[in-house]
């Protein structure tokens, strides 16, 4: 199963896939995303966990450009109860190469960081590596 947003001009700027062989959801955003975009996606991403439960997240962002920080009080307040009520127990981020998407990350960790387990990552096999060893546990 697989989910799409689009912005205004028609470019995707995340895709959701639900990952079976591996049990978990993968979200992989791009480019510049404002503020009601992150949050329209993030919101598409609890649906999505709604609809095909599992523990795991691989946020990937290795193609965002720019700062989403101003996001991070949406996700620390409304995602964040969501995603757990349902069941999110390990979330792997993958930062984008940008040291302001960077900051945004390192900020939602500390936002949102004690709440589940939640690691930032700059290589995606070390994410993948991380979510596959505890679903072994």
């Amino acid at each position: 199963m697989k989910k799409e947003l689009a912005n205004s001009f028609d470019k995707v700027y995340l895709t959701i896939e639900f990952d079976a062989a591996n049990n978990w959801i993968y979200n992989n955003w791009r480019g510049v995303l404002p503020t009601e975009k992150v949050i329209q996606g993030c919101q598409a991403t609890i649906d999505f966990l709604r609809e095909n439960s599992c523990p795991h997240m691989l946020n990937d962002n290795r193609e965002v450009v720019g700062s989403w920080s101003a996001a991070n009080e949406w996700i620390a307040q409304n995602w964040m109860p969501q995603v757990l009520r349902l069941g999110l127990k390990r979330f792997a981020h993958i930062v984008s190469p940008g040291i302001f998407g960077q900051a945004s990350a390192a900020e939602m960790v500390t936002r949102v960081g004690t709440q589940f387990e939640m690691r930032l990552f700059k290589d995606i096999e070390l994410a993948k590596s991380w979510l596959r060893e505890a679903s072994m546990n």
